[in-house]
Parts: C-alpha cells; structure tokens; sequence
C-alpha cells in the first residue's frame, strides 16, 4: 500500500533510545520455537566463555613459556658449540689444504756472485 501523504517531520526524525529500547526489549523476551529467550541464551554462551577463558589463558602462558624455555636452551647451546664447530671448521679446511697442494720443494739458495 502506499500513502499519499507527506511523510511528518516527527516520523522523519530518528527515533529516540527510549523508543528503540522499547522496540527491542519485546524481541529479546521472545521465545523463538518455544525455545528459552534470547537473553538467557546469550547469558549462558558469555557464562560458558568466561569459565573456559581462565584455563585458557593458563594453558597459552605454559605453552608459551615452554616455547620460550626451548628457545633459551637452543641459544646457550649454540653460543657453547659455535667455538668446536669454528675450531673443526678451521681443521678441516687446513686439512684440506694439505692434501691439496702437491708438496714443493724448497727454492735452493744459491749465493749470488758479485761482480767486481
């Protein structure tokens, strides 16, 4: 249906929190299927949550500080092997070069005649 009259400038106007309070509170009360109301079922999903929040948090803080645990022992153990595996490095590679380079002998010193 369509009305041909102006809309009023009182019904134009946004309504008031008292008015949408009275429009929702009747939705909230409703029994949707004849189920409980809306209220109680948002009650107990934020009871629900707030019971499971603290083991929660508790069972984060332990796996982060089971991480942060693990870190700490695989950074002293590399700061403790980083001079073996230096040291190692640094054998090897002088190792390496020793059997790489065919041996030379030594330049024999021959006196250098002076002219005279």
């Amino acid at each position: 249906m369509t009305s041909t009259t102006p809309p009023s400038s009182a019904a134009a106007a946004s309504p008031t929190f008292g008015e949408l309070l009275e429009d929702t509170l009747p939705v909230i009360d409703t029994v949707y299927v004849a189920g409980p109301p809306v209220l109680l079922l948002w009650a107990g999903t934020v009871l629900l949550a707030l019971m499971l929040a603290g083991p929660f948090a508790l069972m984060a803080m332990v796996v982060v500080a089971l991480a942060a645990a693990t870190a700490l022992v695989a950074l002293a153990g590399a700061i403790v092997a980083s001079p073996f595996l230096i040291v190692r490095h640094l054998r090897a590679r002088r190792q390496r070069r020793a059997v790489s380079a065919p041996a030379r002998p030594l330049a024999s010193v021959q006196p250098q005649h002076v002219v005279a």
